[in-house]
């Protein structure tokens, strides 16, 4: 088997920079709150875009907005991602907060099974939210270390297809699935007081069923040639919930452990978008993103209607990208030339409301907001090959100034996508 240098490196390097540093996880200060901060995206070239991929007609690139889009992939491709987010929170009254945070963010596979339908299927894994935080408390009696560890992740199974040549559906079942841990550590000023530790584990899983479609200018009219627009809906997910505590006292070294069964509700979601090729290499899009979580909780002993610390969501997203040239599908063209560049814009509210009265949230009212711009590269590598690069730097910030942290974040990621080239002989002449 015969695989070019650079893919090797490009994939090795990838995976030793996902797991060498998986224990050094810190993140944003509104991580702590309810399920997470969602993820936009687990690839690189959709955060590239400003989040933007529901009409991507992305054809070496498995996308995770819109199942439907997969019918734009000819050959089997496999995936996987990182990023690596640094984010600097700061509030008048308060210390400086710098936090950093670096995790595998995603694998996929598709594989077409019916040329003629465009039919693809496809598996992936990607995160939704993540609740990754450090919050440290010093005052005369000792330290209190507060340390949030986990999120919501995404497996998902699908397929989709065009039943005629301006109209593609796509469906995945989604098992929705996290585990959010609150670690609370005590450590006395007096040495002799020893320390304690109580966790609470907030464990879940649910299924629930995505749709998608596309409609394709191109084999409607002329008028329409180059014009695609999307959309995709997922359902809200009634979730298996367990809160666990785990308790350690000062005077001893053995856990205690009580698992109560509950439930827990992961809300719908609806994604738009529309994309226009601007000539054959450069296309834009404009989406848009809708979620609410004022309905949707991690936990309780019954059904409840709301968590009162979680509101509605909304992001506004626009992207442009010049296509990679990768397969010389574009004419021929070397270096820089053959590289995919793509720049994006977002705003986006928070489905997060801050409480007032608890000491280890930020405290806030209005909800928060966020704003970012971004950039990534499509770089060729061999073959079929493609490493995508993005950058994304953003500022969090309430809507009533000062009442909460204002932060401001950068997020770089990495993904590779390879095709299947990749593991056959090249064949000698």
């Amino acid at each position: 088997m015969h695989h070019h240098p650079k893919t090797r490196w490009a994939i090795v390097v990838l995976f030793l920079l996902a797991f060498s540093k998986m224990g050094h996880a810190q993140g944003s200060p509104y991580d702590n709150i309810g399920f997470g901060l969602p993820v936009r995206s687990g690839n690189a070239v959709e955060d590239a875009l400003g989040g933007t991929g529901v009409a991507m007609d992305a054809s070496r690139t498995v996308n995770d907005l819109n199942p439907a889009d997969w019918t734009w992939i000819t050959r089997t491709r496999f995936g996987a991602s990182l990023h690596y987010d640094l984010s600097n929170a700061t509030q008048p009254g308060y210390s400086q907060d710098v936090q950093q945070n670096i995790q595998f963010s995603g694998a996929s596979f598709a594989a077409p099974v019916w040329n003629q339908m465009h039919a693809v299927i496809s598996l992936g894994y990607v995160p939704l939210t993540n609740a990754s935080n450090d919050i440290n408390i010093t005052d005369s009696t000792g330290t209190r270390n507060y340390i949030i560890r986990g999120g919501t992740n995404l497996v998902f199974g699908g397929v989709a297809a065009r039943p005629i040549p301006s109209l593609a559906f796509g469906a995945r079942l989604d098992l929705v699935t996290g585990d959010i841990r609150h670690i609370d550590e005590v450590t006395y000023t007096d040495t002799t007081a020893g320390t304690g530790q109580f966790e609470r584990d907030y464990i879940f899983y649910g299924v629930r069923p995505t749709l998608g479609f596309e409609i394709i200018g191109d084999s409607i009219a002329d008028a329409l040639s180059g014009v695609m627009i999307g959309a995709s809906y997922s359902f809200a997910t009634k979730l298996n919930s367990t809160y666990e505590t785990i308790t350690t006292p000062i005077t001893s070294t053995l856990d205690t452990t009580v698992d109560e069964g509950g439930v827990g509700r992961y809300p719908a979601s609806l994604s738009a978008g529309i994309s226009v090729h601007l000539s054959r290499r450069y296309r834009a899009e404009a989406d848009y993103f809708a979620q609410n979580f004022s309905s949707a909780y991690v936990y309780a002993p019954q059904a409840i209607s709301s968590d009162t610390v979680l509101g509605s969501s909304n992001r506004i997203a626009v992207g442009i990208e010049r296509l990679p040239n990768v397969s010389g599908e574009f004419g021929s063209s070397s270096g820089f030339d053959r590289w995919g560049l793509r720049l994006g814009f977002s705003y986006c509210k928070l489905p997060i409301l801050p409480p007032t009265n608890i000491r280890l949230y930020p405290s806030g009212t209005g909800g928060i907001n966020e704003l970012s711009v971004s950039a990534g590269f499509g770089i060729p590598i061999s073959l079929e090959t493609l490493l995508n690069l993005s950058v994304v730097a953003g500022q969090r910030q309430p809507v009533n100034t000062g009442s909460a942290p204002k932060e401001t974040f950068v997020r770089i990621g990495a993904d590779v996508s390879f095709s299947e080239q990749w593991f056959v002989p090249m064949r000698r002449q």
